[in-house]
């Protein structure tokens, strides 16, 4: 009976994956993906191209590198061809200009062209990020929790049931300060805590704060800093135990409202692919300015 649920329930998946497909003719290479990220205060980035099958293909998870793209990149009047790198999955680099740097608030441009056919993006790079301090709140005992392990489908009753425990978590807070931006430039924040050693259960981030994406005009303010709050879990097994000493990794990324509609579309469960910026493919194409510090919790 098992085995022909299981049979049924294919059939019936398959069905409907069949049924709302378009058809994809032989000699279709896909959808142009281009990625880019252009870090202020670090050379001249590497560039993506690559040809994916469209999601609603039976076999949109076909990747396929482009060798032959003509690939220029305009940086404040200044133009950067760029070359194949031989055999590294589709990734163009500057042609002899490696020493050049991003600047902060440079309009750049890039034009990607495969045989016909020309993708382009263009924008501002924003002003460098630079955390001033980071706080950390940690509790003197754990708290109970219901921790998630994982999310069990029966295919015999098509039932969906949690698979749950009883336990204790540290729930670490973790403020960051950094220099505000001028708020007319619109700039957007993505956050994150990413502990270096991972631990045994990481679900019940889900439910906490570890990472954010939101405008930087809305976060906290003091005097010349902005300030953002978030909060992660560390699991332990009795309610005596003390918290593990870990590393912790903190990470502030400022772009453009651009970017932040394209991270914020990359986990979005119910959109068939991630926003783009792109004119002619798909993919994210933008300045970016990335600071990150390690720190030890609790702080020795």
């Amino acid at each position: 009976m098992k085995r022909l649920a299981l049979i049924a329930c294919i059939a019936i998946v398959s069905l409907s994956l069949f049924a709302s497909c378009d058809s994809v003719l032989p000699g279709d290479p896909g959808t142009l993906v281009v990625e880019a990220y252009l870090d202020v205060g670090k050379p001249l980035p590497t560039i993506r191209v690559k040809y994916a099958a469209p999601l609603s293909s039976s076999r949109f998870l076909d990747q396929k590198d482009v060798e032959d793209a003509h690939v220029r990149l305009s940086l404040n009047d200044q133009f950067y061809d760029y070359v194949y790198a031989g055999d590294s999955k589709g990734v163009y680099e500057p042609a002899g200009n490696g020493s050049v740097i991003v600047p902060p608030g440079a309009v750049y441009a890039l034009t990607v062209q495969v045989g016909d056919h020309v993708a382009s993006a263009s924008g501002v790079t924003p002003f460098a990020i630079s955390i001033q301090d980071v706080s950390i709140q940690v509790g003197l005992k754990p708290v109970a929790a219901v921790l998630l392990d994982s999310l069990d489908l029966g295919l015999d009753s098509l039932n969906i049931s949690l698979n749950t425990r009883t336990g204790y978590i540290y729930p670490v807070q973790v403020s960051i300060d950094w220099l505000a931006e001028d708020a007319s430039l619109n700039s957007w924040i993505e956050s994150s805590l990413n502990p270096i050693t991972p631990f045994s259960s990481t679900i019940v981030d889900f439910f906490l704060l570890p990472s954010a994406i939101f405008s930087e005009e809305s976060a906290q303010i003091d005097g010349a800093l902005r300030r953002w709050e978030g909060v992660y879990a560390v699991p332990v097994s009795k309610e005596s135990d003390p918290l593990p000493v870990h590393e912790l990794r903190v990470a502030l990324l400022r772009s453009s409202d651009v970017f932040a509609q394209y991270a914020s579309s990359r986990l979005d469960p119910v959109g068939r692919e991630p926003i783009s910026n792109l004119i002619g493919a798909v993919g994210f194409v933008g300045g970016v300015s990335i600071d990150s510090v390690r720190v030890s919790v609790p702080k020795q």
